[in-house]
């Protein structure tokens, strides 16, 4: 299936907006980017007479308009769109780390989860299509809550060493903890593609 103007406009903006999805240590990697951009939202908002998070909301309106276009149209699979309206409810406008630290923060998501679940990465990586870590660790007797903490304590830990090293100021850490309690909510109870 080929991809035309719209679905590439789509795709395109979607992966522009949430390059950075939910990228748990924002502001301690790259705080110059991180701050050009916001000032940049800002002055867009300010023009447009709303405020940034309306700003933001627009912009995965949209995103969201051409992802469902692109499915109706037969352009995308259901599974693709899911995967990009994930992608657009998790997303950030100005995300200081790229895809490598998403990515790296996830995956070490996922290790702890199966550390906490009980099942070895082959494990769960054998088990989890089709289904969410919730419904893992509901399955093996696990609390939700147990699942999310064990989740974000390694990022927690280096969240702290950071502020404590001034690395960061406390409201970087409130704000890199509030993505890392975000990302990991989103995870856990996302239902990963069940394998084809």
């Amino acid at each position: 299936m080929g991809l035309d103007r719209t679905t590439f406009a789509a795709l395109a903006g979607a992966t522009a907006l949430l390059a950075g999805a939910g990228a748990a240590l924002a502001g301690e990697d790259n705080p110059d980017r991180s701050a050009r951009c916001e000032e940049r939202l800002a002055r867009i908002a300010e023009r447009q007479g709303i405020s940034v998070a309306e700003l933001e909301a627009r912009v995965k309106a949209r995103v969201l308009a051409r992802i469902e276009a692109a499915l109706e149209a037969g352009r995308i699979s259901n599974e693709r769109a899911a995967a990009l309206r994930q992608r657009v409810a998790e997303g950030n406008l100005c995300p200081g780390r790229r895809h490598g630290r998403v990515a790296s923060t996830a995956r070490g998501m996922l290790c702890a989860a199966g550390e906490y679940i009980g099942l070895t990465k082959e494990q769960l990586r054998a088990q989890l299509p089709g289904t969410s870590l919730t419904a893992l660790a509901e399955k093996q007797g696990k609390s939700v809550v147990g699942l999310k903490a064990a989740m974000v304590a390694p990022g927690k830990e280096r969240i702290a060493k950071a502020l404590a090293a001034g690395k960061i100021t406390q409201a970087q850490a409130d704000n890199a903890l509030a993505r890392l309690q975000k990302l990991a909510d989103n995870l856990a109870s996302r239902v990963f593609p069940a394998k084809p």
